[in-house]
């Protein structure tokens, strides 16, 4: 019968980028928080940045149409700071700014997270 459009390929990905780098800074959190002589700053840190990737993450999975914001400033904050270690760690950095910029500006994704809900 009808049911309602899926996500798109490009915002799955995304999604899937975000979950990886939430699971990634969780990771660095604990591993901060059980080393002899882990900085509690840093671990501070991860933890702040798990949270924003999973906020990114679960917003567009929840398909909110303030989503993309959230994904556009964490992307470019990510995209600044691997500017300062200069090196393959930048391409990612300006990599997922990239992605970002591009997937949650087709035509699809805008549709999508743009509260048009048309049934297939």
């Amino acid at each position: 019968m009808l049911r309602p459009a899926s996500m798109p390929g490009s915002v799955r990905v995304t999604v899937l980028a975000f979950a990886v780098l939430t699971l990634l800074f969780a990771l660095a959190t604990v591993h901060r928080l059980l080393v002899e002589g882990g900085s509690l700053g840093a671990a501070l840190f991860f933890a702040t940045m798990a949270a924003a990737c999973a906020l990114v993450a679960g917003s567009l999975s929840a398909r909110r149409p303030w989503a993309a914001y959230p994904a556009y400033a964490l992307s470019g904050l990510f995209a600044v700071a691997s500017l300062g270690l200069f090196g393959a760690i930048t391409i990612v950095g300006v990599g997922l700014l990239a992605w970002v910029l591009w997937s949650l500006n087709t035509r699809p994704a805008r549709d999508w997270l743009g509260g048009r809900r048309r049934l297939r």
